[in-house]
């Protein structure tokens, strides 16, 4: 508690390991290939934090944010269509990075 009515909570998790599966569409040229890559042994973190206002002791309202990253390694890719898997000779690392922002409204019950 920040003060008698205002609460900061925040939230940080790792994630040891990730993996990738990821299909690239081309809907709009006359050929298309499904061609997949696929990634293992990556890592993740997610970030969120909350302020919080308690308008009575049992209902609060709040704002917060929240972050979330996953990466893989270059070490460890492949490329997969329907003809098998192959390990390409140039490799790839991937990446994805979300945010976004929410509110909240709480009651308690005691």
């Amino acid at each position: 508690m920040l003060t008698e009515r205002w609460r900061l909570n925040a939230d940080v998790a790792y994630l040891p390991w990730t993996d990738f599966k990821g299909r690239d569409h081309h809907l709009l040229r006359p050929t298309t290939m499904f061609d997949e890559q696929r990634s293992n042994g990556g890592r993740g973190v997610q970030v969120e934090g909350v302020l919080s206002y308690f308008v009575t002791r049992n209902f609060s309202v709040g704002v917060g944010g929240r972050y979330w990253a996953m990466w893989t390694n270059s070490r460890s890719d492949s490329l997969c269509s329907s003809s098998g898997c192959v390990e390409p000779t140039m490799l790839a690392k991937y990446s994805m990075e979300r945010w976004g922002t929410f509110f909240q409204a709480s009651y308690k019950l005691d």
